[in-house]
């Protein structure tokens, strides 16, 4: 038991590491320059599109298919902020800033998460839900597992390199129980059985295209080409000292980052996954 009322200040253990999710799955690089910020990027999608076979014959020599242009794909710059308010006496303002840095290096996945799956205010271009000619899948079965190979299937249809599923974390146990996750990640990125990513988020929604909601019991998974975040190389944190508020002896202190993301090509495809995974497994033999 305590004798002293007034326990000694030390200083805050480390978190440990981020969770996995979306900064996991996605390549993230902190190069966002102020142009960037104004304006946004923008590349060609030199990797997408389809080939064809031809018909090689002597008799009705058929005319081979080109396609016209050239697509792009870009990503606008969208604001992350943490903030902090803290009475003067007894903190520096050195303490201040490492606290609103931290909240902020603590939360800022969450809300890259949100703002890929759509849905926000303000809203973010590239965003799951809101993206046009989105393909929504028909899984050939009930389960999670059917629902994820029918999204695989179908978005494998149409891109030739490994792509990225998005999807709740409430559909997690369901996605263990039926071995849809490698017990092998590959660099620290949780992988379907093919090899396709998995960035399950607690920022993402359960809506589909266009917001649509979700059966009772399941949640909506979006598989994407893959995922560039593109962020300002450190958190902006105005001194502490400038923004105080002096009237009421108060710390302002706040922390914001700049975010971009895009995926490499304007391919998405959905389906709705069941969340539930059974307890129990039914060892009971067949009647004879």
């Amino acid at each position: 038991m305590a004798i002293l009322t007034n326990p000694q200040l030390v200083e805050a253990p480390s978190p440990g590491r981020l969770r996995y999710g979306v900064f996991t799955a996605a390549r993230v690089t902190d190069d966002l320059d102020d142009r960037t910020v104004a304006s946004g990027f923008q590349f060609p999608a030199e990797d997408c599109g389809v080939a064809r076979l031809y018909d090689a014959n002597c008799d009705t020599h058929p005319d081979k298919v080109f396609d016209e242009g050239l697509g792009y794909v870009a990503g606008d710059p969208y604001w992350v902020y943490a903030t902090h308010k803290c009475g003067s006496v007894g903190r520096t303002p050195q303490e201040v800033e490492r606290t609103v840095r931290r909240k902020l290096a603590g939360a800022e996945q969450e809300q890259v998460e949100a703002a890929i799956w759509g849905g926000t205010s303000p809203p973010v271009d590239p965003a799951l839900t809101t993206t046009a000619g989105v393909v929504s899948v028909t899984p050939d079965g009930p389960g999670a597992g059917a629902a994820i190979a029918a999204l695989e299937q179908s978005f494998y249809d149409a891109y030739g390199y490994v792509g990225t599923i998005h999807i709740n974390t409430r559909a997690y146990a369901a996605l263990a129980y039926a071995e849809l996750i490698s017990d092998s990640p590959s660099a620290g990125v949780l992988t379907t059985p093919l090899g396709s990513q998995w960035s399950i988020g607690a920022g993402y929604g359960v809506t589909g295209p266009a917001g649509a909601a979700p059966a009772v019991g399941s949640v909506w998974a979006f598989m994407t080409p893959p995922v560039w975040i593109r962020r300002m190389q450190r958190p902006i944190v105005p001194d502490v000292v400038q923004t105080m508020d002096r009237v009421h002896n108060q710390y302002l202190a706040l922390a914001e980052r700049v975010y971009a993301h895009t995926w490499a090509c304007p391919i998405v495809h959905a389906v709705q996954v069941p969340v539930a995974a059974p307890a129990v497994v039914d060892i009971t033999p067949p009647a004879a």
